[in-house]
């Protein structure tokens, strides 16, 4: 195992547990025992909003929810140490989480079932939608370079820092003589072009600007690393699941067919993108969209199980199998 530790992040999701518990309101399905197929589902679901959760929209805007009796709330949370505990107590069915935080979770013990994903990285360096950059003179030239240098990262202890430590490894570079420093995605070209840092790794549209700053581009993590992961789950409780298997099937059917949807009209994403978050209407035109795809499976999870517990970003291995819901 390399000799890191980055498991305080399930630490922080499992605190929030009990917070999320004693203040949940109600309950995330009406009724809140099994499938009654004569009531209108009321489904509760927490999601970050970005690029990534799309198709939840996209299901929202062309009315595959109701279509299939369903009465979807959609509640933004931006931090998925707000999302999993919310998910738990019982205040959303379903939540949508990064791969990474999905499986620290697991490790740490909190029941969780994944039903499906929106979205999975990709094998071209050029499409990824997370790109490492370095100043224009910058005599970085390899990943190697980078050793005894230091790296701008939007967080430290998630899939982010993993991908980029896994594929610095890959490429020659030596992820223990780098210093991962965390920097807002809107920060970091400031922080390139000041010096603070000697390289940053970005995620889109923020890699927009590092590009029209002259930055220059050294490498994808995510396709380097994991190429064809599962980066975005849908995800629910063991309780949830039993309790509510039609609720689940209605659901997933509909977002399903909004993942398909986004993947073959990218542009229904860059229209409803500015629509639900904060990105401007300009930056989603331009952007390098993640590839929708509904085809999770254990083999995509894990990709990143596996170099999470290489990397000591969990301490306990995890059974993918049974964390997947989906035949």
């Amino acid at each position: 195992m390399k000799n890191l530790k980055r498991t305080a992040f399930a630490g922080l999701i499992v605190a929030g547990l009990f917070t999320a518990t004693a203040c949940a309101q109600g309950p995330a399905d009406t009724p809140a025992g099994p499938d009654d197929p004569a009531e209108v589902r009321s489904v509760k679901v927490i999601v970050s909003t970005i690029v990534d959760t799309s198709p939840v929209f996209i299901a929202e805007d062309r009315g595959l929810f109701e279509e299939r009796g369903l009465d979807v709330e959609i509640t933004a949370a931006p931090n998925p140490g707000a999302r999993i505990p919310s998910l738990v107590s019982g205040a959303a069915a379903f939540t949508m989480v990064g791969t990474a935080d999905v499986v620290q979770a697991a490790s740490a013990g909190i029941q969780l079932r994944v039903t499906g994903q929106t979205a999975q990285t990709t094998d071209d360096p050029q499409q990824d939608t997370g790109k490492v950059y370095v100043a224009a003179d910058s005599d970085i030239k390899t990943a190697a370079d980078l050793n005894g240098r230091t790296v701008a990262v939007g967080g430290l202890g998630g899939g982010g820092e993993l991908s980029l430590r896994a594929a610095l490894d890959m490429e020659g570079a030596d992820s223990n003589q780098i210093k991962f420093l965390e920097v807002p995605f809107d920060s970091m070209v400031n922080a390139l072009e000041t010096g603070q840092v000697d390289a940053i790794s970005g995620v889109s549209p923020f890699t927009i600007a590092a590009e029209e700053a002259g930055a220059r581009w050294l490498m994808s993590p995510g396709a380097t690393a994991m190429p064809g992961a599962s980066q975005q789950l849908v995800v629910t409780t063991e309780e949830y699941l039993s309790a509510n298997q039609e609720t689940v099937d209605l659901f997933m059917d509909a977002l399903n067919e909004a993942i398909e949807y986004a993947g073959e009209n990218p542009d229904a994403v860059r229209d409803i993108l500015p629509k639900f978050s904060k990105t401007p209407a300009e930056l989603a035109q331009k952007m390098v969209l993640p590839v929708y795809t509904p085809d999770v499976t254990a083999e995509k999870i894990k990709k990143w199980s596996d170099l999470m517990f290489e990397y000591g970003f969990i301490k306990n291995e995890i059974d993918v199998d049974t964390l997947l819901a989906v035949d």
